[in-house]
């Protein structure tokens, strides 16, 4: 198996770097920059730039000594359908006794494809926040019927909840409707802004053709509402739009009622099926106690392209040299050192994940059927995405940190390395389930990602927050733009030690008892 491209051709990409980088991280820069590379054409799940990622990964691990493990050497072949919605055909409106009002795709409402082709009719109901979460104390469907409706809801959450748990309501929402009975969600902005599109209609939808672990089954509609239209919505249920958004605003609980009018719409979509691989190395443990039980380590091999738009810049490719060739570059130099080390009791397994930016698809199916021996079990995952080595390594973010026992490992490990573990500053950006480890959470295993921090008001925060403005999901994510490769080569090296104390510790990784996230007996 051949790389994608000569590394001998790319040393000569010109990068703001320090003088004295640690040869790992001078190997961890070349793997960016092949998987960074423009013939890759940014590396979407199911493109041929992808594959050929997957490939050059799988020759590494082999190079490194891993042991193929996948369903078929070393990938796991996974199943999508792509659905998009054909916005000539689509037909949406308002019905009002026996008035039908016309609605305007990208003027009065986004639309989502979803699985379910054809003509859904059905009453509307505003519930609140659209939440129904009784363990944690917020249940607004409790009295309120939604069977065979569309729930209108605000897009947030109630103030009172921990970050974690504000971003998996929010991330769950639809599970917890549909058991209720809805067939349909539109969300609404507590804020005024709205800002048109041309049709109206998302990109398409990607889904799992596992539809046991699709998350929008049994969802016939889905899609934003513009906030002028709540005034209309709202009337004669005894609900005020101005008075709910100020609730909102102050993280209130949110009032519900069913509305009158009722919501028409024609979405015919067009289907597509496809398949992307994840890409799977194993390591076996050394202890015959122990060795059934595997620690994984992931990082998500694809980006999300090219741009379908007008090329303006003479530049259309979204490289996505750190989301996140730079994770995947940490996985390969983290099997390097593992592997060179030896002595992991446990087995640990090196995962590329493929659709993590379709929703963290990959991942989903790899740890709801791990590609690994029969009697291996996944004890604990450490993802890897976009870690953002721009500043000093002086610490560290860590998504779960207070949720299972994996953070006495890893506040070992920093104490080593003279790191800290600063607190997460935007727990409003949901970073807990926008990443890979949130797929090993939903199957009960604790699990740990990580970014490298930053104290608040610093000259850290301000680059960190620039770079996620200039660079995050855009063309200028590539190989040209300034990185730390002595924060690269220290964060790898604090990995690396995390990954080997996870497999060698006496105990199996462990929920906290008041996590939410702790499975519970059947």
């Amino acid at each position: 198996m051949r790389p994608v491209v000569l590394l001998t051709a790319l040393t000569a990409v010109v990068m703001a770097r320090p003088v004295h980088a640690q040869p790992n991280a001078e190997a961890w820069w070349r793997h960016v920059q092949v998987l960074a590379h423009d013939s890759l054409k940014g590396r979407d799940a199911g493109s041929a730039g992808h594959e050929s990622a997957v490939r050059y990964v799988a020759e590494q691990f082999r190079a490194i000594g891993l042991q193929p493990g996948g369903t078929d050497g070393w990938v796991q072949r996974v199943g999508f359908v792509e659905m998009a919605l054909d916005p000539a055909r689509v037909s949406i409106g308002l019905l009002d006794e026996d008035t039908f009002t016309g609605l305007t795709p990208g003027r009065d409402l986004r639309l989502n494809a979803q699985m379910a082709t054809g003509d859904v009719e059905a009453p509307l109901v505003f519930a609140g926040y659209g939440l129904a979460f009784p363990e944690a104390g917020v249940n607004e469907l409790a009295g309120l019927d939604v069977r065979g409706k569309i729930v209108v809801y605000v897009n947030g959450v109630p103030s009172g909840l921990s970050g974690p748990l504000q971003a998996h309501a929010s991330r769950a929402r639809w599970s917890a409707l549909q058991r209720a009975g809805a067939v349909g969600m539109l969300a609404i902005g507590a804020g005024s802004g709205w800002s048109e599109t041309a049709t109206g209609a998302a990109g398409a939808t990607v889904s799992l053709a596992d539809t046991s672990l699709d998350d929008a089954r049994g969802q016939r509609i889905r899609g934003q509402l513009n906030p002028a239209l709540m005034p209309r919505l709202l009337a004669g249920s005894g609900l005020d739009w101005a008075d709910l958004q100020q609730r909102a605003a102050r993280g209130e609980r949110l009032p519900t009622a069913a509305l009158r009018g009722r919501l028409r719409a024609m979405l015919p979509t067009v289907r597509r099926e496809f398949t992307s691989p994840n890409v799977v190395g194993v390591l076996p443990g050394t202890d015959p106690a122990l060795r059934h039980e595997v620690v994984v380590l992931t990082a998500h091999t694809d980006h999300v392209g090219t741009f379908k738009g007008p090329v303006l810049t003479g530049d259309s490719i979204f490289n996505g040299a750190m989301d996140n060739a730079s994770g995947t570059a940490t996985l390969i130099e983290t099997a390097r050192a593992v592997v060179a080390r030896g002595g992991n009791r446990r087995t640990i397994a090196f995962v590329g994940v493929t659709a993590e930016e379709k929703g963290l698809l990959g991942s989903r199916y790899f740890a709801a059927h791990p590609s690994l021996p029969s009697g291996a079990t996944i004890v604990a995952n450490l993802n890897t995405d976009m870690f953002l080595p721009l500043n000093p390594l002086r610490g560290l973010f860590s998504y779960g940190y207070d949720e299972s026992d994996l953070a006495e490992d890893l506040d070992a490990v920093v104490a080593q390395h003279g790191l800290v573990v600063f607190p997460d500053p935007e727990p409003e950006q949901n970073r807990f389930v926008r990443s890979d480890q949130y797929s090993f959470i939903r199957q009960g295993i604790p699990a740990l990602a990580f970014k490298v921090g930053y104290a608040k008001g610093t000259p850290e925060e301000a680059r960190y927050q620039a770079w996620n403005r200039d660079h995050y999901h855009k063309l200028s994510d590539d190989v040209t733009q300034p990185v730390n490769l002595e924060t690269a080569a220290g964060f790898n090296a604090m990995y690396t030690d995390l990954a080997l104390r996870v497999a060698n510790r006496a105990t199996r990784p462990a929920w906290r008892a008041n996590s939410f996230f702790r499975p519970t007996a059947p």
